[in-house]
């Protein structure tokens, strides 16, 4: 069997395994199976073997995409854990000896600057909040204490923002019944 047929064999069994053991989507499962591919097209061009892969070849493949492609590091570090993840599975199955993904140094992702308000911009944006002159009936038929209780919670919502420094997911992932462990105040006697 040529050296291409047993990858593009071992390839369809992770997928399944993924599939139907691991239970992951159908959507995830096309993304190991493209990532894959993009791999198994630039070992046929460098003229590799894939198991006898080492780290630096790893190293090369995620040059190759950042420079000749032009591919983020955000993607070429996805890619380079789906590798991960195939070469752990070949590896338990015995078809490799090592995951060359593992000792790889993998592409820094850019830091990214989070982005406020500024003072003036909150005034404003409080304001419009807070303003009861403009809120529309609802088209839908809702009428306007509906309209203005869903104003209130974006108000609040939007005050837990400005006054917490939660992300935007962290402050829509909260519910009324999360707990919430308050400090223990130390007592003086």
């Amino acid at each position: 069997m040529a050296d291409q047929e047993l990858f593009d064999d071992a390839r369809k069994e992770f997928l399944s395994h993924l599939r139907y053991a691991k239970g992951h989507s159908p959507r995830t499962c096309y993304a190991y199976h493209s990532d894959l591919g993009i791999w198994g097209n630039w070992l046929d061009e460098a003229g590799k073997d894939w198991q006898a892969i080492h780290y630096p070849d790893v190293e090369q493949f995620a040059a190759w995409q950042m420079r000749d492609r032009g591919v983020s590091a955000a993607i070429v570090n996805r890619r380079l854990s789906a590798l991960s993840t195939f070469y752990k599975w070949l590896q338990r199955g015995g078809l490799v000896e090592i995951d060359p993904v593992a000792l790889a140094e993998k592409p820094k992702r850019p830091l990214r600057i989070p982005v406020w308000l500024e003072r003036e911009e909150q005034a404003r944006l409080e304001a419009t909040i807070k303003d009861r002159r403009n809120i529309p009936i609802n088209v839908f038929g809702g009428n306007q204490q509906r309209m203005t209780d869903t104003r209130r919670r974006y108000e609040m919502l939007f005050g837990l923002l400005l006054n917490s420094g939660l992300r935007i997911s962290e402050a829509l992932a909260l519910r009324a019944s999360d707990p919430y462990d308050y400090p223990q105040v130390p007592t003086r006697c």
